[in-house]
């Protein structure tokens, strides 16, 4: 998911979740970007909030849109990625449905379900603890979610969904900064929630309990592992090669008719029964790390936007880009971030 990932990066910094060169003049900044797909026979992408406006693109069922608004009704900015250029314009709501993250659920006693990515916003609902909420987008402060036929944001501390340390994070014995520090979680550490108390999260790491500041860690997307049946690396290699030179197609999850480099990391994973997330900047949080000195066929490597499966050699077999779809690469194809090792 190259280019979505890319995207979605950029408006993390500007206050959001992938990456024109500038952020939309029109997107507004508290807004949280997500994913939906077109549900008509064909939705087209205009260049401007008015329907008689040029059609830049006339897109398909199926095809799917990153949107930069999280409102729902009317023609609201969207972007388009076609071959190596994403155009940004605006898409009507009626032909687009969102894209489901994951399921999470409520984790504080009571939490608000607000109109906009602000604390000082209207309340639309109050949530009990436990509600079941669908994960439409996040940044590092809010998710953008579905509860039945409601969209709204809710905090990051009060949806039990994976976290991930945005910095090295002090792990208190209590939910304040004068108490005693149980140990320092590394950058990138993926941990679960357990209650909410005010700004604090309490977690549990490495069999200690205790309290981290939601303000060092970001959301992320559930990185859920099953048990893989004792394939191995080499397995996961052999199943990856046959589907080379099958086509690149963003946001696609087809290994026979189309995927992007996520979709293709995800798809070859869940036939080993290891669920991983459609994103690449999430896969790199799940496994465990290895360095490359370490590596072995099968592991994930990760780069600024991209990921592919080690197949030996120096070489990684990945879903590149819509020209030359799933082929071999070299491994420094571009910078390596990290690599992440599933079984």
């Amino acid at each position: 998911m190259k280019r979505l990932d890319n995207l979605f990066r950029k408006m993390l910094i500007a206050g959001s979740a992938v990456a024109l060169c500038s952020l939309p003049a029109f997107a507004k900044d508290t807004f949280v970007p997500y994913q939906a797909a077109v549900t008509a026979d064909s939705a087209i992408l205009y260049e401007s909030d008015d329907t008689d406006s040029d059609a830049l693109v006339t897109l398909s069922e199926g095809d799917v849109v990153v949107l930069l608004s999280n409102e729902q009704s009317g023609l609201q900015p969207a972007a388009w990625e076609d071959g190596d250029e994403v155009i940004t314009g605006y898409m009507d709501m009626d032909s687009l449905a969102p894209e489901s993250l994951g399921q999470a659920t409520v984790l504080a006693e009571s939490a608000v379900l607000l109109n906009e990515a602000d604390s000082g916003s209207e309340v639309m609902d109050e949530l009990a603890e436990d509600a079941p909420v669908q994960i439409l987008g996040y940044n590092d402060s809010w998710y953008f979610v579905q509860v039945g036929s409601q969209t709204g944001f809710l905090a990051v501390s009060e949806v039990d969904a994976d976290i991930v340390t945005n910095a090295r994070l002090n792990l208190r014995t209590e939910p304040n900064t004068d108490c005693e520090v149980l140990t320092v979680l590394p950058r990138n550490t993926v941990i679960s929630p357990e209650q909410a108390e005010g700004e604090w999260i309490q977690v549990t790491f490495e069999g200690q309990t205790g309290y981290v500041n939601s303000r060092y860690v970001d959301a992320t997307e559930d990185c859920v592992v099953k048990d893989p049946s004792m394939s191995t690396g080499q397995a996961v290699v052999d199943y990856a090669v046959q589907f080379e030179g099958n086509p690149y197609v963003w946001g696609g999850t087809s290994l026979t008719r189309g995927c992007d480099c996520s979709g293709f990391v995800m798809k070859v994973y869940e036939h080993f029964g290891i669920s991983l997330p459609h994103s690449s900047a999430s896969i790199r949080h799940c496994g465990r790390a290895v360095s490359r000195s370490e590596m072995q066929p099968g592991d994930v490597v990760c780069y600024s936007g991209h990921v592919g499966i080690y197949a030996g050699d120096g070489k990684i077999i990945n879903a590149l880009n819509s020209r030359v779809g799933i082929v071999y690469s070299r491994v420094d194809i571009m910078d390596v971030v990290g690599i992440r090792r599933m079984l």
